[in-house]
């Protein structure tokens, strides 16, 4: 008990320091360790590289490149099981977050029709009189992005219980 109070109102950096090599059985308190993984994987003109939890559920990612790691800061999104997870730490502190919605029956069909407008939006972007390089790397970008968000889906989807898995001709590949 004397230990954690050695380490509470310190930085994640001086408890872990203070720590030393017991901090697999350490509770740094105030901070949560989430065990996960850092996932790399290879695209045509960088890395993707994805943090996940244990459940393997995407908490946040980046595309890194060259361009990107000589850079301070990136853009990094953000997942959903992220979001909860920040929530879940904002409630302990009595922060102020977004209410969820009452109805998950409609929070789910707002959520498909967003996805719609979104799959809409990009296949009326391909649909032009005459293609250009551009729109060959605009292809290229929306198959590579609409791929991944399937295979995600999909992973994700299948171990919903009382939901069918897709047959494989139904997934992107």
């Amino acid at each position: 008990m004397a230990r954690q109070a050695d380490l509470f109102g310190k930085t994640f950096d001086q408890q872990l320091d203070i720590a030393a090599e017991t901090i697999g059985d350490v509770d740094i308190s105030p901070n949560r360790r989430i065990v996960g993984e850092v996932v790399f994987e290879p695209m045509a003109s960088g890395v993707r590289v994805t943090a996940r939890d244990d459940q393997h559920r995407v908490l946040w990612g980046y595309v890194g490149s060259r361009e990107t790691v000589k850079q301070i800061h990136c853009l990094v999104a953000t997942y959903d099981t992220l979001q909860q997870l920040i929530g879940e730490e904002l409630d302990k502190r009595g922060a102020s977050i977004a209410e969820s919605p009452d109805d998950p029956l409609a929070s789910a069909a707002s959520a498909l029709t967003a996805l719609e407008t979104t799959l809409a939006w990009l296949r009326k972007s391909l649909q032009v009189k005459k293609t250009s390089d551009a729109t060959f790397v605009r292809a290229r970008s929306i198959a590579r992005i609409v791929t991944d968000a399937n295979r995600q889906m999909t992973i994700e989807a299948s171990s919903l219980k009382g939901m069918k898995s897709k047959s494989d001709h139904d997934v992107v590949r």
